[in-house]
């Protein structure tokens, strides 16, 4: 195992695959070959994934962002090697401006704050959190009133659908799966079934409620790697919320339920993790968020 951490919070999960989490920010996946490595998103930025990563393995570190959203990038900085869908390469160029880190930080102290308020009944009654989802104090000197941009890192390379990465011993696929974002994408390890989704798949809210989602290329995304992948994907691997693993029945049910919802589903008034107003679409194991009319 890898050493203790104050931030990250690593678990071995496979054979050369490791959890490398935010508790309750973000899950990150490190996949280990004989030759090199893929780092599959670096998280908030906040503090150096490097670290964690390093007390891993040794090998050369390839970063692949699943899309360019501010909480899987902003650890790139800290590599020397990213590759992203060709849509994503020009907005990792740009630094996460500092208000927008502000505005996370905020919530992430809010988070902590809440948490610390039903902690002693969690750990008497439910046993919901976990040690990968138990939020931590953000690290020394990160506070949202100090908040700084976060740099942008190494120009990255673009991946095209169908491209292979090869670490040795075992291979990442690449699969584009717009909807969320159109950037998003999808890697598929092929020897031992993991699919690895970032936020084209969640275990509680979809964020689909922003200006760059496509509810109808959405449903396409997941419709296709139900249908190519079937029968070969053992687990997924999703990067929010509930939990880092999930089967592969939630690429049916999700294209189910984003169909659902554009069909006319009826959706509950609420707020998003910044406080804005949605519709929040109720479903067995997960949410699917929609601007407020």
């Amino acid at each position: 195992m890898a050493e203790p951490d104050p931030w990250f919070m690593t678990r071995r999960l496979r054979e050369g695959v490791w959890l490398v989490a935010e508790p309750w920010h973000v899950y990150c996946f490190l996949v280990v070959g004989t030759e090199r490595a893929v780092l599959i998103d670096t998280g908030t930025g906040i503090a150096d994934i490097s670290a964690p990563v390093r007390r891993i393995t040794g090998l050369p570190v390839l970063v692949v962002n699943t899309h360019a959203h501010d909480d899987h990038r902003g650890g790139n900085v800290f590599f020397d090697e990213v590759a992203a869908h060709p849509v994503a390469v020009e907005r990792l160029a740009l630094a996460v401006p500092a208000d927008r880190v502000g505005a996370y930080l905020t919530v992430a102290t809010e988070q902590l704050a809440a948490y610390e308020t039903t902690r002693a009944l969690d750990d008497r009654y439910f046993h919901l959190f976990t040690a990968e989802t138990r939020p931590r104090p953000l690290p020394p000197g990160v506070h949202p009133a100090t908040a700084a941009p976060i740099a942008s890192g190494p120009a990255a390379r673009p991946l095209a659908d169908g491209d292979v990465i090869d670490l040795g011993g075992r291979a990442l696929r690449v699969l584009h799966s717009p909807g969320h974002s159109p950037d998003s994408l999808c890697l598929f390890d092929e020897r031992d079934g993991l699919l690895f989704v970032g936020d084209t798949l969640i275990t509680g809210d979809f964020w689909a409620h922003t200006d760059d989602t496509d509810l109808e290329a959405f449903v396409t995304s997941l419709r296709r790697l139900d249908g190519e992948l079937a029968g070969q994907v053992a687990r997924v691997m999703p990067a929010h919320t509930r939990s880092c693993e999930a089967g592969p029945h939630l690429l049916r049910d999700a294209a189910d339920a984003i169909e659902a919802t554009r069909a006319g589903h009826v959706g509950e008034p609420g707020v998003d993790l910044y406080g804005r107003p949605v519709l929040r679409h109720r479903f067995a194991e997960f949410n699917i968020l929609r601007p407020a009319a």
